[in-house]
């Protein structure tokens, strides 16, 4: 069987027979997102933006270090803006959650999703945790609590997808690497399903001066053809139902509700809902 799969070149790739995904999952939902999604527009680019509808009630603000002031979107603005790209939670009020029970950890999450879920009128699947604390009882929360994923606060220096959906680390968060150099290794790689997941929040960007430098990482990215845009949901969900494709010398079956796609023999091959493909 290895020698026929060997011969045969069998290769997983994304949705429409791209090789490569593109997301980048920011947190916060502050003003500086209205520039950000607008440049994510322009490329034909997709963000997961991870929000505290708690936060946005009030539309808190803070003062960072360098003195910048930055504030929370309000509801109303957040709603519209947000368009086509994912909406994941980020807890109600963005606490320490170090520092909470279980019931308070739980009342956290659960009205946070149903407020954004009534905000944007769509299912929340995903979970972006505050800060950088996560343990098994807060896993045990956001599965209890409906979602698919929770994104933590590390970082995998990987272009290999995450294994756990309840652990997952995006590749990078953009303050601490040179984003030229990741592109071009992004570029280059040629991992099965390579992934370029980048963290952050937008007003980094204004802090620490960044905007040309992702506009020009997104001028790279969006030139590519062979690099699909995706929201982290869209990720997941697709890696999921790929770990449950049967691959033998014989044939492909897709046992899921979606389209997975694969390279055989250099040739790009869409294997449809529940169908199975000889080869």
């Amino acid at each position: 069987m290895e020698e026929r799969l060997k011969r045969l070149m069998i290769i997983k790739l994304y949705p429409d027979g791209k090789p490569k995904a593109f997301n980048v999952t920011f947190d916060d939902g502050v003003l500086q997102d209205v520039r950000f999604v607008s440049m994510l527009n322009k490329y034909n680019l997709k963000g997961t933006f991870n929000l505290n509808s708690g936060l946005m009630e009030s539309e808190y603000e803070w003062t960072y270090n360098s003195g910048r002031v930055i504030k929370r979107l309000a509801a109303d603005k957040a709603a519209p803006l947000y368009q086509g790209h994912e909406i994941a939670s980020h807890t109600l009020t963005h606490p320490y959650m170090d520092k909470l029970s279980e019931s308070e950890i739980m009342y956290e999450l659960k009205t946070d999703k149903d407020k954004l879920e009534k905000l944007f009128g769509r299912e929340i699947k995903g979970f972006a945790v505050p800060f950088h604390y996560y343990s098994d009882l807060i896993e045990n929360c956001v599965k209890k609590c409906g979602f698919t994923y929770a994104r933590i606060s590390e970082e995998s220096h990987s272009f290999n997808p995450q294994k756990d959906c309840y652990k997952w680390k995006a590749t990078l968060f953009h303050p601490h690497d040179p984003l030229d150099d990741i592109a071009r290794q992004f570029i280059e790689a040629d991992g099965e399903l390579s992934l370029l997941q980048i963290g952050g929040h937008s007003y980094d960007l204004d802090v620490e001066n960044m905007w040309d430098i992702f506009e020009s990482l997104f001028i790279k990215i969006s030139s590519r053809n062979d690099i699909l845009p995706m929201t982290t949901i869209e990720i997941i969900e697709y890696l999921q139902a790929m770990n449950k494709a049967e691959i033998t010398e014989k044939y492909i079956k897709n046992n899921s509700e979606i389209s997975l796609w694969f390279s055989i023999d250099g040739s790009a091959c869409e294997v449809k809902p529940y169908e199975t493909m000889a080869l």
